[in-house]
């Protein structure tokens, strides 16, 4: 259970800095470079919808790895977006920021999948 805690934490942690970063860019807060219209919206809303595998992974419930891939595949399709479609519009940043998230959720699912392991072998 100790993994699915610390992957709930680090859910909750990276949703909590989204909805900061996306709340103050959408209230009119610039960062310094230039930020696609779109993209604090979907920050932020992606910190809330966040929370939601953060509480199902905490509550070892069943949806917790659906919500969880989902949010990753989610996030790996908009950097895709950002990286093609965006090309030389979003600023860097904006990727890094993107990179950090996915590399954080695919730990979250290493913690989660490394959790059902233990657990389905019985150590």
């Amino acid at each position: 259970m100790t993994l699915y805690r610390i992957a709930s934490i680090l859910a909750f942690l990276v949703g909590i800095m989204s909805i900061v970063a996306g709340g103050k860019a959408m209230q009119g807060w610039n960062p310094g470079y230039s930020v696609l219209s779109w993209l604090p919206v979907y920050n932020f809303v992606m910190g809330i919808l966040a929370l939601i595998p953060a509480v199902l992974i905490w509550m070892n419930h069943r949806y917790a790895l659906t919500t969880s891939v989902a949010t990753i595949g989610i996030h790996t399709l908009v950097l895709l977006l950002l990286l093609s479609a965006f090309r030389g519009e979003v600023a860097f940043q904006s990727i890094a920021a993107m990179i950090f998230r996915l590399v954080v959720w695919i730990v979250i699912l290493g913690l989660v999948f490394f959790q059902i392991r233990v657990v389905t072998s019985g150590t």
